[in-house]
């Protein structure tokens, strides 16, 4: 199993999606195996990446409210071997979804 790491803070503005963007692609270009998946509504690391956040079909809200397998959800990223579970707009209203759902904290963990 590989390693996972999470980039999280609640201010806005600190360099979150830089440093993911920037992280994951060296760590692709090092031959290693890079999955991001874009938690964030805005959807900057999923266009940082060079997808179009607006033609998307299915995001990582798919996952965590639908139940969809992440695995179905990745699409390729720009440099080989980096990956990407994209995010969406629809994503801003999860929160709000997930409150009367019992062990909302452990979803995306479950899913991976």
């Amino acid at each position: 199993m590989g390693q996972t790491i999470a980039c999280a803070n609640q201010k806005g503005g600190v360099g979150k999606t830089t440093t993911v963007v920037n992280l994951g692609s060296y760590l692709a270009l090092a031959g290693e195996r890079v999955l991001i998946i874009d938690l964030d509504p805005q959807g900057n690391a999923t266009s940082g990446l060079g997808l179009d956040r607006h033609s998307i079909e299915r995001s990582i809200y798919d996952a965590i409210i639908d139940g969809a397998p992440i695995a179905e959800l990745i699409v390729p990223g720009p440099i080989e071997g980096l990956s990407v579970v994209p995010s969406a707009i629809a994503l801003a209203g999860a929160e709000v979804e997930l409150a009367p759902v019992q062990g909302r904290e452990r979803r995306l963990s479950r899913l991976l």
